[in-house]
Protein backbone atom coordinates (compact mmCIF):
# COMPACT_ATOMS: atom_id res chain seq x y z
CA UNK A 1 0.00 0.00 0.00
CA UNK A 2 1.74 3.18 -1.24
CA UNK A 3 0.48 5.39 1.59
CA UNK A 4 2.02 3.04 4.16
CA UNK A 5 5.59 3.04 2.77
CA UNK A 6 8.01 3.72 5.54
CA UNK A 7 5.49 2.39 8.05
CA UNK A 8 6.02 -1.33 7.54
CA UNK A 9 5.00 -2.28 11.13
CA UNK A 10 1.62 -0.54 10.60
CA UNK A 11 1.14 -2.28 7.28
CA UNK A 12 2.05 -5.64 8.78
CA UNK A 13 -0.48 -5.13 11.60
CA UNK A 14 -3.12 -4.13 9.08
CA UNK A 15 -2.42 -7.19 6.95
CA UNK A 16 -2.59 -9.46 9.99
CA UNK A 17 -5.96 -8.09 11.05
CA UNK A 18 -7.19 -8.07 7.44
CA UNK A 19 -6.34 -11.70 6.78
CA UNK A 20 -7.32 -12.83 10.27
CA UNK A 21 -10.95 -11.73 9.84
CA UNK A 22 -12.86 -14.98 9.23
CA UNK A 23 -16.51 -13.94 9.45
CA UNK A 24 -16.54 -10.76 7.35
CA UNK A 25 -15.38 -10.46 3.75
CA UNK A 26 -12.95 -7.57 3.21
CA UNK A 27 -11.47 -6.02 0.08
CA UNK A 28 -9.31 -2.96 -0.53
CA UNK A 29 -10.48 -1.04 -3.62
CA UNK A 30 -8.60 1.34 -5.88
CA UNK A 31 -9.88 4.74 -6.96
CA UNK A 32 -11.94 3.11 -9.74
CA UNK A 33 -13.73 0.72 -7.41
CA UNK A 34 -11.69 -2.27 -8.54
CA UNK A 35 -10.37 -4.89 -6.13
CA UNK A 36 -6.70 -4.58 -5.21
CA UNK A 37 -6.68 -7.49 -2.76
CA UNK A 38 -9.21 -9.33 -0.59
CA UNK A 39 -9.18 -11.65 2.39
CA UNK A 40 -10.01 -15.35 2.28
CA UNK A 41 -13.39 -14.81 3.98
CA UNK A 42 -14.66 -12.81 1.00
CA UNK A 43 -13.65 -15.61 -1.35
CA UNK A 44 -15.59 -18.10 0.75
CA UNK A 45 -18.66 -15.86 0.75
CA UNK A 46 -18.56 -15.56 -3.04
CA UNK A 47 -18.72 -19.36 -3.36
CA UNK A 48 -19.27 -20.50 -6.93
CA UNK A 49 -19.92 -16.95 -8.16
CA UNK A 50 -17.37 -14.43 -9.42
CA UNK A 51 -14.47 -14.31 -6.96
CA UNK A 52 -12.64 -11.24 -5.59
CA UNK A 53 -9.90 -11.33 -8.20
CA UNK A 54 -7.53 -8.34 -8.49
CA UNK A 55 -8.73 -5.63 -10.90
CA UNK A 56 -12.32 -6.99 -10.84
CA UNK A 57 -14.93 -4.27 -10.09
CA UNK A 58 -16.39 -4.81 -6.63
CA UNK A 59 -19.93 -4.55 -7.99
CA UNK A 60 -19.25 -7.57 -10.24
CA UNK A 61 -19.41 -9.87 -7.21
CA UNK A 62 -23.16 -9.26 -6.90
CA UNK A 63 -26.29 -10.09 -8.85
CA UNK A 64 -27.45 -7.75 -11.58
CA UNK A 65 -30.43 -6.72 -9.44
CA UNK A 66 -28.26 -5.55 -6.53
CA UNK A 67 -24.96 -4.59 -8.20
CA UNK A 68 -26.21 -1.07 -8.91
CA UNK A 69 -26.75 -0.33 -5.22
CA UNK A 70 -23.28 -1.65 -4.39
CA UNK A 71 -21.66 0.42 -7.15
CA UNK A 72 -23.37 3.56 -5.83
CA UNK A 73 -22.14 2.82 -2.30
CA UNK A 74 -18.58 2.37 -3.60
CA UNK A 75 -18.74 5.63 -5.57
CA UNK A 76 -19.97 7.51 -2.50
CA UNK A 77 -17.17 6.08 -0.35
CA UNK A 78 -14.51 6.97 -2.92
CA UNK A 79 -15.84 10.53 -3.07
CA UNK A 80 -14.71 10.97 0.54
CA UNK A 81 -16.13 11.13 4.03
CA UNK A 82 -18.63 10.62 5.45
CA UNK A 83 -19.01 6.89 4.73
CA UNK A 84 -22.31 6.04 2.99
CA UNK A 85 -24.87 3.81 4.73
CA UNK A 86 -24.63 0.06 4.22
CA UNK A 87 -26.88 -1.64 1.67
CA UNK A 88 -28.34 -5.13 1.37
CA UNK A 89 -27.26 -7.14 -1.66
CA UNK A 90 -27.05 -10.68 -2.99
CA UNK A 91 -23.83 -12.35 -4.13
CA UNK A 92 -23.83 -13.74 -7.66
CA UNK A 93 -23.65 -17.41 -6.64
CA UNK A 94 -26.58 -19.30 -8.17
CA UNK A 95 -26.25 -22.04 -5.55
CA UNK A 96 -27.13 -19.70 -2.66
CA UNK A 97 -30.54 -20.08 -0.97
CA UNK A 98 -33.28 -17.87 -2.32
CA UNK A 99 -33.29 -15.69 0.80
CA UNK A 100 -29.50 -15.32 1.12
CA UNK A 101 -28.42 -11.71 1.60
CA UNK A 102 -25.29 -9.82 2.58
CA UNK A 103 -24.79 -6.37 4.04
CA UNK A 104 -22.30 -4.30 2.07
CA UNK A 105 -20.52 -1.36 3.69
CA UNK A 106 -17.78 0.80 2.17
CA UNK A 107 -15.69 3.61 3.65
CA UNK A 108 -12.72 5.66 2.48
CA UNK A 109 -9.24 4.46 3.36
CA UNK A 110 -7.27 6.55 5.81
CA UNK A 111 -4.08 8.10 4.55
CA UNK A 112 -4.43 7.11 0.89
CA UNK A 113 -6.87 7.01 -1.99
CA UNK A 114 -9.25 4.07 -2.24
CA UNK A 115 -11.87 2.39 -0.08
CA UNK A 116 -12.37 -0.60 2.21
CA UNK A 117 -15.28 -2.89 1.31
CA UNK A 118 -16.96 -4.99 4.05
CA UNK A 119 -19.33 -7.84 3.12
CA UNK A 120 -21.25 -9.49 6.00
CA UNK A 121 -23.58 -12.46 5.62
CA UNK A 122 -26.85 -11.41 7.34
CA UNK A 123 -29.01 -14.27 6.06
CA UNK A 124 -29.42 -15.94 9.47
CA UNK A 125 -30.14 -12.65 11.22
CA UNK A 126 -32.79 -11.65 8.68
CA UNK A 127 -34.34 -15.11 8.82
CA UNK A 128 -34.57 -14.93 12.58
CA UNK A 129 -36.07 -11.45 12.44
CA UNK A 130 -38.62 -12.57 9.85
CA UNK A 131 -39.53 -15.64 11.89
CA UNK A 132 -39.96 -13.60 15.05
CA UNK A 133 -42.25 -11.22 13.19
CA UNK A 134 -44.14 -14.17 11.71
CA UNK A 135 -44.42 -15.77 15.14
CA UNK A 136 -45.81 -12.56 16.62
CA UNK A 137 -48.30 -12.29 13.77
CA UNK A 138 -49.46 -15.88 14.22
CA UNK A 139 -49.84 -15.30 17.95
CA UNK A 140 -52.07 -12.31 17.22
CA UNK A 141 -54.13 -14.38 14.80
CA UNK A 142 -54.25 -17.15 17.42
CA UNK A 143 -55.59 -14.79 20.08
CA UNK A 144 -58.21 -13.59 17.62
CA UNK A 145 -59.14 -17.16 16.68
CA UNK A 146 -59.39 -18.11 20.36
CA UNK A 147 -61.69 -15.17 21.06
CA UNK A 148 -63.87 -15.98 18.07
CA UNK A 149 -64.04 -19.64 19.12
CA UNK A 150 -65.04 -18.70 22.67
CA UNK A 151 -67.84 -16.42 21.48
CA UNK A 152 -68.97 -18.96 18.90
CA UNK A 153 -69.17 -21.63 21.59
CA UNK A 154 -71.45 -19.35 23.58
CA UNK A 155 -73.74 -19.06 20.56
CA UNK A 156 -73.68 -22.81 19.97
CA UNK A 157 -74.52 -23.41 23.64
CA UNK A 158 -77.57 -21.15 23.32
CA UNK A 159 -78.66 -22.83 20.08
CA UNK A 160 -78.31 -26.37 21.41
CA UNK A 161 -79.92 -25.38 24.71
CA UNK A 162 -82.95 -23.94 22.94
CA UNK A 163 -83.25 -27.04 20.75
CA UNK A 164 -83.07 -29.30 23.82
CA UNK A 165 -85.71 -27.25 25.61
CA UNK A 166 -88.01 -27.48 22.59
CA UNK A 167 -87.46 -31.24 22.34
CA UNK A 168 -88.35 -31.62 26.02
CA UNK A 169 -91.84 -30.26 25.22
CA UNK A 170 -92.42 -33.34 23.03
CA UNK A 171 -93.28 -31.66 19.71
CA UNK A 172 -94.68 -33.47 16.69
CA UNK A 173 -92.40 -35.87 14.81
CA UNK A 174 -91.48 -33.45 12.01
CA UNK A 175 -90.55 -30.68 14.45
CA UNK A 176 -88.61 -33.10 16.61
CA UNK A 177 -86.60 -34.21 13.57
CA UNK A 178 -85.79 -30.58 12.73
CA UNK A 179 -84.67 -29.96 16.30
CA UNK A 180 -82.42 -33.01 16.26
CA UNK A 181 -80.90 -31.69 13.03
CA UNK A 182 -80.19 -28.40 14.82
CA UNK A 183 -78.49 -30.29 17.64
CA UNK A 184 -76.42 -32.30 15.14
CA UNK A 185 -75.36 -29.12 13.32
CA UNK A 186 -74.43 -27.50 16.63
CA UNK A 187 -72.27 -30.53 17.39
CA UNK A 188 -70.46 -30.23 14.07
CA UNK A 189 -69.96 -26.54 14.75
CA UNK A 190 -68.44 -27.42 18.11
CA UNK A 191 -65.96 -29.76 16.40
CA UNK A 192 -64.99 -26.94 14.04
CA UNK A 193 -64.46 -24.66 17.01
CA UNK A 194 -62.16 -27.27 18.59
CA UNK A 195 -59.87 -26.92 15.55
CA UNK A 196 -59.79 -23.16 16.04
CA UNK A 197 -58.99 -23.67 19.72
CA UNK A 198 -56.18 -26.02 18.71
CA UNK A 199 -54.62 -23.27 16.61
CA UNK A 200 -55.06 -20.83 19.50
CA UNK A 201 -53.39 -23.39 21.85
CA UNK A 202 -56.49 -23.40 24.04
CA UNK A 203 -57.70 -26.96 23.80
CA UNK A 204 -57.56 -29.70 26.39
CA UNK A 205 -54.63 -32.12 26.05
CA UNK A 206 -53.81 -35.34 27.91
CA UNK A 207 -50.04 -35.63 27.34
CA UNK A 208 -47.98 -38.67 28.30
CA UNK A 209 -44.41 -39.78 27.70
CA UNK A 210 -44.05 -42.12 24.72
CA UNK A 211 -41.49 -43.22 22.11
CA UNK A 212 -42.27 -41.01 19.11
CA UNK A 213 -41.10 -43.63 16.60
CA UNK A 214 -43.43 -46.27 18.07
CA UNK A 215 -46.38 -43.87 17.80
CA UNK A 216 -45.57 -43.23 14.13
CA UNK A 217 -45.20 -46.96 13.42
CA UNK A 218 -48.55 -47.67 15.06
CA UNK A 219 -50.23 -45.13 12.75
CA UNK A 220 -48.53 -46.43 9.58
CA UNK A 221 -51.19 -49.06 8.63
CA UNK A 222 -53.98 -46.48 8.85
CA UNK A 223 -51.93 -43.94 6.88
CA UNK A 224 -51.21 -46.47 4.12
CA UNK A 225 -54.92 -47.23 3.75
CA UNK A 226 -55.64 -43.52 3.69
CA UNK A 227 -52.99 -42.77 1.06
CA UNK A 228 -53.99 -45.54 -1.34
CA UNK A 229 -51.96 -47.54 -3.82
CA UNK A 230 -50.53 -44.63 -5.81
CA UNK A 231 -48.65 -43.17 -2.84
CA UNK A 232 -45.69 -44.92 -1.25
CA UNK A 233 -45.20 -44.38 2.48
CA UNK A 234 -41.60 -44.86 3.67
CA UNK A 235 -40.69 -44.85 7.36
CA UNK A 236 -37.24 -43.74 8.51
CA UNK A 237 -37.30 -44.60 12.21
CA UNK A 238 -34.57 -45.24 14.79
CA UNK A 239 -34.27 -48.64 16.50
CA UNK A 240 -36.79 -49.27 19.26
CA UNK A 241 -37.59 -47.75 21.63
CA UNK A 242 -36.13 -44.53 20.24
CA UNK A 243 -36.26 -41.04 21.75
CA UNK A 244 -39.11 -40.09 24.08
CA UNK A 245 -41.48 -37.12 23.90
CA UNK A 246 -44.39 -35.89 25.99
CA UNK A 247 -47.45 -35.48 23.78
CA UNK A 248 -51.16 -36.20 23.62
CA UNK A 249 -51.35 -39.44 21.61
CA UNK A 250 -54.67 -38.66 19.93
CA UNK A 251 -53.46 -35.19 18.94
CA UNK A 252 -50.25 -36.68 17.53
CA UNK A 253 -52.38 -39.01 15.42
CA UNK A 254 -54.32 -35.97 14.19
CA UNK A 255 -51.08 -34.22 13.25
CA UNK A 256 -49.88 -37.23 11.26
CA UNK A 257 -53.23 -37.56 9.50
CA UNK A 258 -53.37 -33.86 8.57
CA UNK A 259 -49.82 -33.77 7.20
CA UNK A 260 -50.21 -37.08 5.34
CA UNK A 261 -53.46 -35.96 3.70
CA UNK A 262 -51.82 -32.69 2.65
CA UNK A 263 -48.89 -34.63 1.19
CA UNK A 264 -51.24 -36.96 -0.69
CA UNK A 265 -53.23 -34.04 -2.11
CA UNK A 266 -49.99 -32.40 -3.28
CA UNK A 267 -49.31 -35.48 -5.46
CA UNK A 268 -52.56 -36.20 -7.35
CA UNK A 269 -50.72 -38.48 -9.79
CA UNK A 270 -48.98 -40.40 -7.01
CA UNK A 271 -45.62 -40.11 -5.34
CA UNK A 272 -43.66 -40.89 -2.19
CA UNK A 273 -44.06 -39.72 1.39
CA UNK A 274 -41.30 -40.13 3.95
CA UNK A 275 -41.93 -39.96 7.69
CA UNK A 276 -38.77 -39.87 9.76
CA UNK A 277 -37.85 -39.51 13.44
CA UNK A 278 -34.45 -38.39 14.75
CA UNK A 279 -32.95 -36.94 17.91
CA UNK A 280 -31.11 -33.63 17.49
CA UNK A 281 -29.08 -31.59 19.96
CA UNK A 282 -28.86 -27.90 19.06
CA UNK A 283 -25.97 -26.10 20.78
CA UNK A 284 -27.46 -22.76 19.68
CA UNK A 285 -30.82 -21.62 18.37
CA UNK A 286 -31.44 -22.43 14.74
CA UNK A 287 -33.39 -20.34 12.26
CA UNK A 288 -35.22 -22.56 9.79
CA UNK A 289 -37.90 -21.69 7.22
CA UNK A 290 -41.08 -21.34 9.23
CA UNK A 291 -39.61 -20.81 12.69
CA UNK A 292 -36.68 -20.30 15.05
CA UNK A 293 -35.89 -23.36 17.19
CA UNK A 294 -34.17 -22.66 20.54
CA UNK A 295 -31.07 -24.50 21.66
CA UNK A 296 -31.66 -27.78 23.46
CA UNK A 297 -32.42 -31.46 23.04
CA UNK A 298 -35.11 -32.14 20.43
CA UNK A 299 -36.87 -35.05 18.78
CA UNK A 300 -37.74 -34.17 15.19
CA UNK A 301 -40.59 -35.71 13.23
CA UNK A 302 -40.27 -35.08 9.48
CA UNK A 303 -43.09 -35.53 6.97
CA UNK A 304 -41.72 -35.05 3.46
CA UNK A 305 -43.38 -35.43 0.08
CA UNK A 306 -42.25 -35.24 -3.55
CA UNK A 307 -45.23 -33.19 -4.68
CA UNK A 308 -45.81 -29.87 -6.35
CA UNK A 309 -44.48 -27.75 -3.47
CA UNK A 310 -45.82 -24.53 -2.02
CA UNK A 311 -45.60 -21.21 -3.82
CA UNK A 312 -43.24 -18.76 -2.06
CA UNK A 313 -46.07 -16.21 -1.82
CA UNK A 314 -48.28 -18.73 0.00
CA UNK A 315 -45.63 -20.15 2.35
CA UNK A 316 -45.87 -17.40 5.03
CA UNK A 317 -49.66 -17.91 5.31
CA UNK A 318 -50.07 -21.68 5.38
CA UNK A 319 -50.57 -21.84 9.16
CA UNK A 320 -53.30 -19.20 9.22
CA UNK A 321 -56.75 -20.61 10.03
CA UNK A 322 -59.01 -20.83 6.95
CA UNK A 323 -56.17 -20.13 4.51
CA UNK A 324 -56.15 -22.81 1.82
CA UNK A 325 -55.02 -23.14 -1.78
CA UNK A 326 -57.57 -25.95 -2.30
CA UNK A 327 -60.81 -24.09 -1.64
CA UNK A 328 -62.45 -25.56 -4.75
CA UNK A 329 -61.36 -29.06 -3.70
CA UNK A 330 -63.01 -28.85 -0.30
CA UNK A 331 -60.06 -27.62 1.78
CA UNK A 332 -61.06 -25.88 5.02
CA UNK A 333 -57.71 -24.29 5.81
CA UNK A 334 -57.71 -25.66 9.37
CA UNK A 335 -55.41 -28.67 9.00
CA UNK A 336 -52.06 -26.90 9.33
CA UNK A 337 -53.37 -24.38 11.87
CA UNK A 338 -54.36 -27.37 14.01
CA UNK A 339 -50.86 -28.85 13.60
CA UNK A 340 -49.05 -25.72 14.75
CA UNK A 341 -51.47 -25.24 17.65
CA UNK A 342 -50.89 -28.78 18.92
CA UNK A 343 -47.10 -28.40 18.65
CA UNK A 344 -47.12 -25.08 20.48
CA UNK A 345 -49.21 -26.55 23.29
CA UNK A 346 -46.75 -29.44 23.49
CA UNK A 347 -43.82 -27.02 23.83
CA UNK A 348 -42.62 -27.67 20.28
CA UNK A 349 -42.11 -25.89 16.98
CA UNK A 350 -42.94 -26.43 13.31
CA UNK A 351 -40.63 -25.55 10.42
CA UNK A 352 -41.24 -26.08 6.73
CA UNK A 353 -39.13 -26.08 3.58
CA UNK A 354 -40.63 -26.25 0.11
CA UNK A 355 -39.57 -25.87 -3.53
CA UNK A 356 -42.03 -25.66 -6.38
CA UNK A 357 -42.07 -28.88 -8.35
CA UNK A 358 -39.78 -30.66 -5.89
CA UNK A 359 -41.85 -31.18 -2.76
CA UNK A 360 -42.37 -30.04 0.82
CA UNK A 361 -40.90 -31.12 4.14
CA UNK A 362 -42.53 -30.34 7.49
CA UNK A 363 -40.28 -30.74 10.54
CA UNK A 364 -42.00 -31.02 13.92
CA UNK A 365 -39.72 -30.30 16.86
CA UNK A 366 -40.71 -31.95 20.17
CA UNK A 367 -38.72 -31.33 23.37
CA UNK A 368 -36.82 -34.50 24.22
CA UNK A 369 -37.82 -36.21 27.47
CA UNK A 370 -35.50 -38.13 29.77
CA UNK A 371 -36.26 -41.82 30.20
CA UNK A 372 -36.98 -41.42 33.94
CA UNK A 373 -40.54 -42.33 34.83
CA UNK A 374 -42.89 -39.46 35.48
CA UNK A 375 -44.14 -38.94 38.99
CA UNK A 376 -47.78 -39.76 39.46
CA UNK A 377 -49.91 -36.60 39.64
CA UNK A 378 -51.18 -35.62 43.05
CA UNK A 379 -54.73 -36.69 43.67
CA UNK A 380 -57.21 -33.80 43.72
CA UNK A 381 -59.04 -33.07 46.95
CA UNK A 382 -62.38 -34.83 47.30
CA UNK A 383 -65.25 -32.98 45.70
CA UNK A 384 -68.31 -32.11 47.81
CA UNK A 385 -70.67 -35.02 48.18
CA UNK A 386 -73.09 -35.40 45.29
CA UNK A 387 -76.72 -34.70 45.92
CA UNK A 388 -79.28 -37.26 44.83
CA UNK A 389 -80.91 -36.65 41.46
CA UNK A 390 -84.09 -34.66 41.77
CA UNK A 391 -83.12 -32.95 45.06
CA UNK A 392 -83.91 -29.25 44.94
CA UNK A 393 -80.88 -26.99 45.44
CA UNK A 394 -80.25 -23.27 45.61
CA UNK A 395 -78.24 -22.44 42.50
CA UNK A 396 -76.36 -19.21 41.89
CA UNK A 397 -76.14 -18.92 38.08
CA UNK A 398 -73.56 -16.46 36.74
CA UNK A 399 -73.58 -16.05 32.93
CA UNK A 400 -73.15 -12.86 30.91
CA UNK A 401 -74.76 -14.28 27.72
CA UNK A 402 -78.45 -13.40 28.20
CA UNK A 403 -79.99 -16.10 25.92
CA UNK A 404 -77.87 -18.85 27.47
CA UNK A 405 -78.58 -17.59 30.99
CA UNK A 406 -82.31 -17.61 30.28
CA UNK A 407 -82.24 -21.14 28.85
CA UNK A 408 -80.11 -22.48 31.70
CA UNK A 409 -82.40 -20.88 34.28
CA UNK A 410 -85.41 -22.49 32.64
CA UNK A 411 -83.76 -25.93 32.64
CA UNK A 412 -82.67 -25.64 36.27
CA UNK A 413 -86.09 -24.46 37.45
CA UNK A 414 -87.81 -27.21 35.47
CA UNK A 415 -85.62 -29.69 37.39
CA UNK A 416 -86.91 -28.23 40.66
CA UNK A 417 -84.02 -25.97 41.63
CA UNK A 418 -84.21 -22.46 43.06
CA UNK A 419 -82.17 -20.15 40.82
CA UNK A 420 -80.65 -16.74 41.43
CA UNK A 421 -79.31 -15.15 38.22
CA UNK A 422 -76.33 -12.79 37.90
CA UNK A 423 -74.64 -11.36 34.84
CA UNK A 424 -71.14 -11.14 36.36
CA UNK A 425 -69.16 -11.87 39.51
CA UNK A 426 -69.88 -8.49 41.07
CA UNK A 427 -73.65 -8.96 40.68
CA UNK A 428 -73.32 -12.47 42.12
CA UNK A 429 -71.57 -11.16 45.23
CA UNK A 430 -74.27 -8.52 45.63
CA UNK A 431 -76.93 -11.24 45.51
CA UNK A 432 -75.09 -13.22 48.18
CA UNK A 433 -74.70 -10.09 50.32
CA UNK A 434 -78.45 -9.54 49.91
CA UNK A 435 -79.22 -12.86 51.58
CA UNK A 436 -79.08 -15.59 48.89
CA UNK A 437 -77.12 -18.54 50.29
CA UNK A 438 -76.15 -20.83 47.38
CA UNK A 439 -75.61 -24.56 47.58
CA UNK A 440 -74.31 -24.71 44.01
CA UNK A 441 -72.44 -22.15 41.93
CA UNK A 442 -72.77 -22.44 38.15
CA UNK A 443 -70.53 -19.83 36.57
CA UNK A 444 -68.92 -18.98 33.27
CA UNK A 445 -65.17 -18.60 33.65
CA UNK A 446 -64.64 -15.63 31.33
CA UNK A 447 -66.91 -12.72 32.17
CA UNK A 448 -66.86 -8.91 32.05
CA UNK A 449 -65.54 -7.19 35.14
CA UNK A 450 -62.44 -7.62 37.26
CA UNK A 451 -63.28 -11.07 38.71
CA UNK A 452 -63.54 -14.25 36.66
CA UNK A 453 -65.47 -17.40 37.52
CA UNK A 454 -62.54 -19.15 39.23
CA UNK A 455 -61.89 -16.19 41.54
CA UNK A 456 -65.61 -15.97 42.33
CA UNK A 457 -65.73 -19.68 43.17
CA UNK A 458 -62.68 -19.35 45.42
CA UNK A 459 -64.25 -16.40 47.26
CA UNK A 460 -67.58 -18.19 47.82
CA UNK A 461 -65.88 -21.44 48.85
CA UNK A 462 -64.03 -19.52 51.55
CA UNK A 463 -67.42 -18.65 53.07
CA UNK A 464 -69.21 -21.94 52.26
CA UNK A 465 -66.60 -24.76 52.19
CA UNK A 466 -69.24 -27.28 51.11
CA UNK A 467 -70.34 -25.25 48.09
CA UNK A 468 -70.57 -27.29 44.87
CA UNK A 469 -68.95 -25.48 41.94
CA UNK A 470 -69.68 -26.04 38.24
CA UNK A 471 -67.54 -23.91 35.90
CA UNK A 472 -68.38 -23.58 32.20
CA UNK A 473 -66.37 -21.99 29.40
CA UNK A 474 -66.06 -21.67 25.67
CA UNK A 475 -62.38 -22.48 26.19
CA UNK A 476 -61.10 -25.90 27.19
CA UNK A 477 -60.27 -26.56 30.85
CA UNK A 478 -56.50 -26.34 30.26
CA UNK A 479 -56.90 -22.84 28.85
CA UNK A 480 -59.00 -21.32 31.63
CA UNK A 481 -56.37 -21.73 34.33
CA UNK A 482 -54.50 -24.22 36.44
CA UNK A 483 -56.04 -26.02 39.36
CA UNK A 484 -59.70 -26.32 38.32
CA UNK A 485 -59.76 -30.08 38.94
CA UNK A 486 -57.38 -29.77 41.90
CA UNK A 487 -59.89 -27.49 43.62
CA UNK A 488 -62.60 -30.10 43.24
CA UNK A 489 -64.56 -27.97 40.76
CA UNK A 490 -66.57 -29.56 37.95
CA UNK A 491 -65.83 -28.24 34.47
CA UNK A 492 -68.10 -28.27 31.40
CA UNK A 493 -66.89 -27.10 28.03
CA UNK A 494 -69.37 -25.16 25.91
CA UNK A 495 -71.49 -26.09 24.11
CA UNK A 496 -72.70 -28.58 26.70
CA UNK A 497 -75.93 -30.51 26.83
CA UNK A 498 -78.39 -29.37 29.49
CA UNK A 499 -78.57 -32.97 30.71
CA UNK A 500 -74.86 -32.80 31.52
CA UNK A 501 -75.32 -29.56 33.44
CA UNK A 502 -78.27 -30.94 35.41
CA UNK A 503 -76.22 -34.02 36.26
CA UNK A 504 -73.37 -31.82 37.50
CA UNK A 505 -75.75 -29.74 39.62
CA UNK A 506 -77.43 -32.83 41.04
CA UNK A 507 -80.77 -32.45 39.35
CA UNK A 508 -82.76 -34.67 37.09
CA UNK A 509 -82.86 -34.48 33.33
CA UNK A 510 -86.24 -36.12 33.17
Amino acid sequence: MNGLRGREPDEAAFRKLFEGEEAVGLAVLDTEGRIRFANAALGRLCGAGPGPDPSRPAAALFTAQTAGGVAETVRAALAGPPAPPAVLARLADAALPADAQVEVACRPLRGEAGALLRVTDVTARLRMQAQMEEGARLQSVGRLAGGVAHDFNNLLAAISGAAEAALAREPDLATAEDLRQILDSAGRGARLVKQLLAFASRQALAPRVMPLAAAVEAMAPLLRRLLGGRHLLALDLPPAPGPLVRVDGSQLDQVLLNLSVNARDAMPAGGSIRIGVEALALPAERAEPGGVVPAGEWVVLTVEDSGRGIAPADLPRIFEPFFTTRRTEGGTGLGLSTVIGILRQSGGHVTVASRLGEGTAFRLWFPAVAEAAEAAPAAPPPAPAAVAAGAARRVLLVEDEVPLRRLTTHALKAAGHEVCEAEDAEAALEAVAGGFAPEVLVSDVTMPGEMDGIALADALRAEWPGLSVVLVSGYAERAVGDGVAARGYTFLEKPFRMAALLGAVGGSSS
